[in-house]
């Protein structure tokens, strides 16, 4: 609708590509990992580092590019690669081994409401059909095409080309991602009990690994009548509830904590876009918001500064 009206304002800022393409490499490992898929990333040596652009679009574009190539891909590798244009510019690949399209696939690929396999498609796999479609809009709004080269059997390679101009960044510290994320404002975050809500089965065991690969014990609910059963039965330091949950839905359920006593903090996890979300979800109680995807930073920074509590799990499991 944004497209359509000519509202779509598109952001012109100086950022860290390098630092894009190994954030997404970080939210798509684990999911291609969960079916069975090699991920590979790949950075061309003359990618330049800083480029102007808008960063939230590129990664939505690819991101969109990346969840289709790691559901429609049975079997085998998905690879993201980022290179210098011979013409100046940023050049994207999302390459996989799927079952590939023909021409006349092709051919409606970028259109409104349309699927590889219509019906078939939508059946099998879920969509609209949009996804696609407002990735090339969004592309041609900051100048730039996306292009696929696939044949039946011999899966699909999308390239997207950006007129991302390269630009000078600020100077920034010299510490190591690994050093950052032990500087002492951090390891407040270890050892938590902690409750997930999400019913989503892929998403909720990517989200446990990254959770328990910060060391925290997770107790996984796919409902929310399983989480009110979890928590009458057992302790936690916090919560994070996905929205949009079966039957008790997680606005609701946050609520109905807050009514039975839970006073530790709800974390939001949610793949709703609506400038409303967060609004909601705070009069209903909770605490802190994210939108999907999360990495394990974020993951990281929403934990930070939460304490186990006496005689939780997460304590017991860490006393001498």
């Amino acid at each position: 609708a944004r497209i359509e009206s000519g509202k779509l304002d598109l952001a012109d800022e100086a950022f860290d590509l390098h630092a894009l393409m190994d954030e997404l490499a970080e939210m798509a490992a684990p999911l291609a990992r969960v079916r069975g898929l090699a991920f590979l990333a790949e950075r061309d040596d003359n990618t330049p580092r800083g480029v102007r652009g808008d960063p939230v679009r590129v990664r939505q574009i690819l991101l969109n590019l990346l969840g289709n190539a790691i559901k429609f891909t049975g079997h085998g590798t998905v690879r993201l690669g980022v290179a210098g244009g011979d013409d100046g510019g940023v050049v994207f690949r999302v390459v996989d081994t799927g079952p590939g399209l023909n021409e006349e696939q092709i051919s409606r690929l970028f259109l409104r409401f349309e699927q590889a396999d219509g019906v078939r498609t939508a059946a099998r796999y879920g969509g609209s059909g949009l996804g696609l479609a407002i990735c090339q809009e969004l592309a041609a709004g900051m100048g730039g095409v996306i292009s696929v080269q696939s044949a039946p059997g011999e899966g699909a390679r999308f390239e997207v080309r950006l007129p991302l101009a390269e630009v000078a960044l600020p100077e920034q510290s010299d510490a190591t991602p690994a050093e950052a994320a032990a500087c002492p404002s951090m390891p407040a975050a270890r050892g938590l009990s902690l409750l997930l809500v999400e019913d989503d089965p892929i998403v909720a065991e990517v989200l446990v690994d990254l959770l328990r690969a910060q060391r925290h014990c997770v107790v996984h609910a796919s409902h929310g009548l399983a989480a009110l059963a979890e928590l009458a039965t057992g302790h936690f330091d916090a919560a994070l509830l996905d929205l949009d949950l079966p039957g008790l839905d997680g606005l609701a359920l946050a609520r109905q904590l807050r009514t039975q006593g839970f006073v530790q903090p709800l974390i939001a996890i949610t793949a709703r876009a609506d400038t409303d979300a967060e609004a909601q979800a705070m009069a209903a109680g909770f605490d802190r918001f994210v939108r999907k995807p999360v990495t394990g930073g974020m993951l990281r920074d929403l934990l930070v500064g939460q304490k186990p509590e006496p005689g939780s799990v997460s304590e017991a499991a860490q006393a001498p």
